[in-house]
C-alpha cells in the first residue's frame, strides 16, 4: 500500500480545491415518532479549532438528531483515534446534501436514514451531488480507512447525483440497487478512480441478503426495498402500478399505495392535516415536516 501515499496527497489536494471552504412530525402522515430538528452545515471541508475540537461539535450538533434542516457534512476525521460516530444512528431525514469527505472511521452508521432531499446540491465538476464520499483514507496510516458504509433504510435521494472516490478500502457500495433510490436513474451514480474496494464484496453472492445487495457483512445490512413494481416513464420512479395512471403524487416521497397525498409513504417535504404537501398554507408556520396553524402551538 505503500504507493498509495502520493496519491491521497493529490486527492486530498484536488478534493478541497474542488469542495472549497464554504459552502416535530414524523415523514410517515400517520406516525406518532417522536422527532429533533438540527441544524446542518455549509462549510464544506474546512473546520475550525482543532480537529477534536470539530468531533465535538459535530457530536453535539447531531447528537439524538432524526431531521437535519441542511446539509449533514462529515469531515476531517484522520487523526490516529478511532471517532464514535454513533451520534448519527437516529438521523432519517436530510433536507439538503450528505458530505463524508477526508474521514478514515471503518464504518459510518447511518443506520435509520431514508431520505436525502437534496434541496441543496454540492457543485462539483459541472454536477450537482447530493451525496459524497470522498477521500476516506487515513494521510498518515495508508493502511486505515473507511470500510463501511451503512445505509439499509435509505430509500431515496430527491435531488442530485452520488459521487464515490478515493475510497480504497470501501466494500458493498457495488452491491446497491441504486435504481429505486435514485428515481430510475442509477446512472446519477458516479464511480470515480478508486471509489470503492471491489474485492470485499459481489451481488452475486446471496448468503446473507437474498439479493445480495447489502451495506455491509450482517443480515441487518441488507438493503431495504419498496414493491419492486416497473414504474410507467410517466411516474419517474415512484408509482403504485404499473399503468401511466398509477403514478404516486409529486408530494409523495419513496412510494405509495394509491393517486393522492395521502396516499405516501413518506413526504418529500412537509405534512398538513394527514397529507403531504409542497409549502404550508398561509396562516400556518413549519416545525420540521409539519404546517401548524397560529394558535394551535401546544
Amino acid at each position: 500500500m505503500a504507493n498509495l501515499q502520493p496519491y491521497v496527497a493529490l486527492a486530498l489536494h484536488t478534493l478541497s480545491m474542488l469542495l472549497g471552504f464554504v459552502s416535530s412530525v414524523d415523514l410517515r402522515i400517520d406516525s406518532t415518532f417522536e422527532e429533533r430538528e438540527c441544524h446542518g452545515t455549509t462549510n464544506g471541508m474546512g473546520y475550525s479549532g482543532t480537529l477534536e475540537m470539530h468531533y465535538q461539535r459535530l457530536k453535539q450538533r447531531y447528537t439524538g438528531c432524526t431531521y437535519v434542516n441542511g446539509n449533514l457534512e462529515i469531515t476531517n476525521m484522520w487523526q490516529a483515534k478511532d471517532h464514535d460516530l454513533s451520534f448519527l444512528k437516529d438521523i432519517r431525514y436530510v433536507s439538503g446534501y450528505v458530505l463524508f469527505g477526508v474521514v478514515s472511521v471503518e464504518n459510518i452508521p447511518l443506520d435509520s436514514l431514508e431520505v436525502i432531499r437534496g434541496n441543496q446540491t454540492k457543485e462539483l465538476m459541472n454536477d450537482h451531488y447530493s451525496l459524497i464520499v470522498a477521500v476516506t483514507v487515513d494521510r498518515f496510516n495508508i493502511s486505515k480507512g473507511l470500510k463501511e458504509l451503512h445505509m439499509p433504510r435509505l430509500k431515496e435521494i430527491t435531488h442530485g447525483k452520488v459521487l464515490f472516490t478515493s475510497n480504497p478500502f470501501l466494500g458493498y457500495v457495488n452491491t446497491i440497487n441504486w435504481e429505486p433510490i435514485m428515481r430510475g436513474h442509477p446512472e446519477d451514480v458516479h464511480y470515480l478512480e478508486s471509489a470503492f474496494d471491489e474485492g470485499v464484496a459481489s451481488v452475486n453472492d446471496t448468503s446473507i441478503c437474498w439479493d445480495g445487495s447489502r451495506w455491509g457483512d450482517d443480515p441487518y445490512l441488507c438493503q431495504e426495498t419498496m414493491d419492486d413494481i416497473q414504474c410507467h416513464e410517466l411516474c419517474h420512479g415512484r408509482c403504485f402500478g404499473e399503468g401511466a395512471d398509477e403514478c404516486c403524487h409529486d408530494t409523495c416521497a419513496v412510494g405509495c399505495v394509491g393517486p393522492t397525498n395521502t396516499d405516501c409513504y413518506l413526504c418529500k417535504d412537509y405534512v398538513y392535516e394527514g397529507a403531504c404537501v409542497g409549502f404550508c398554507p398561509h396562516m400556518t408556520y413549519t416545525s420540521m415536516q409539519s404546517c401548524v396553524p397560529y394558535g394551535n402551538e401546544d
